[in-house]
């Protein structure tokens, strides 16, 4: 009877502990100091519609900045399973791109910057690492 009651509660039980899945997010807010002014690549682009051709009248410009930062600090700014150290207690050398980081355009090398660095990963969808400029 025991072994029913049991064998009951695990039936129960087991499509709650199935859809439950572990989350992992880390949330540091990084300031560093420009080694080299930005580049900004500007890209010209042309929607297409469903047949694959070019759109009348559907081009746009994007604009893409590169940043070479040495990276000096790391301080919680959110959940931080983790926590925000830098790598081995040292500064680094981190070259990203932002996509449309206008406010960079007047930047020159030695400029202060502060970034927000966010991993997020869960057992449903992979990593996903993305910069935020912070004014």
């Amino acid at each position: 009877m025991i072994s029913i009651i049991r064998l009951f509660v695990l039936l129960i039980i087991f499509p709650f502990v199935h859809a439950a899945y572990a989350s992992y997010v880390n949330t540091c807010l990084l300031t560093g100091e420009l080694l080299e002014a930005p580049a900004i690549m500007i890209k010209s682009i042309n929607r297409v519609d469903n047949s694959g051709e070019i759109m009348a009248n559907s081009e746009y410009e994007t604009s893409d900045f590169e940043l070479k930062l040495w990276i000096t600090e790391s301080k919680i700014a959110g959940r931080a399973d983790s926590g925000c150290q830098l790598p081995n207690h040292q500064p680094y050398e981190l070259l990203i791109t932002l996509a449309n980081a206008y406010e960079l355009t007047d930047a020159k090398k030695g400029d202060q910057i502060k970034l927000l660095h966010i991993i997020k990963n869960s057992s449903h969808s992979p990593t996903n690492e993305e910069y935020i400029l912070q004014q």
